[in-house]
């Protein structure tokens, strides 16, 4: 599945590509706990309102927080001294001797009324945890995307071309008509895959459900070699 040690922030694939696991739910600003009546609600996307919504949202980031750090520690038997835990200012950062997670509000990027709450495991830092139950019981309900992340943007063209030159892939296959990204869907895999220049996205199409998440996107890798993704996730070092 996932290969270690991490290089830098997410999990390294192949010592040049990193991956991050992540979910998220959306809602009004003004939900927020810390939104009071004589705030005003953003009506644009701006580095003001950004601040603005991780201020107004660094409680409900703190309870979120908070009880991710609880299941971990009573699924994992860490001990406080093996923890390493800060939440401020809107984001939580949660490090443990096998992995490291964060929680963060954001303004939405996509309606200037709505925050975005992020969960993120970031990294692993041994082999075996990417196939302990034990995380995916403390992550399933945070996390539903696979988020590989390349070094460089890739030629979406080529890799369209190979696609539709397979017979298996081409009937899943669909694309922008300027070849700026594409979508798989795999039924037999239960998986979407969204491809831009620069990320590639694994998403279940039935309910989440992380460990089906990484085996079945370890199968897709394994199948999109073929077409040109030098690619592989794994637990080997």
């Amino acid at each position: 599945m996932i290969s270690v040690p991490c290089i830098g922030n997410g999990f390294a694939i192949e010592a040049s590509f990193t991956v991050i696991l992540s979910g998220s739910t959306s809602g009004r600003i003004r939900k927020l706990a810390g939104f009071q009546k004589h705030h005003h609600v953003p009506d644009a996307i701006s580095d003001a309102a950004q601040s603005f919504v991780r201020k107004v949202g660094s409680e409900y980031v703190k309870m979120l927080a908070d009880g991710l750090y609880n299941d971990i520690r009573g699924a994992f038997g860490y001990k406080r001294r093996e923890f390493d835990y800060s939440c401020e200012e809107g984001l939580a950062t949660i490090k443990t001797p096998d992995f490291d997670a964060e929680v963060c509000v954001d303004q939405s990027t996509e309606d200037a009324k709505k925050y975005v709450l992020i969960t993120q495991l970031t990294a692993l830092h041994n082999a075996e945890v990417a196939t302990n139950p034990a995380l995916h019981a403390c992550f399933n309900h945070h996390c539903e995307v696979l988020v590989v992340h390349f070094p460089k943007a890739i030629q979406l063209e080529d890799k369209i071309d190979a696609i539709e030159e397979n017979d298996t892939l081409a009937e899943s296959l669909t694309y922008e008509p300027d070849g700026s990204c594409f979508e798989l869907k795999l039924p037999e895999l239960d998986l979407r895959i969204s491809v831009d220049a620069w990320t590639m996205r694994f998403q279940l199409l039935t309910l989440r459900n992380l460990s089906k998440l990484l085996e079945h996107s370890q199968r897709a890798f394994d199948i999109l070699t073929e077409c040109g993704f030098e690619l592989r996730l794994s637990t080997e070092n």
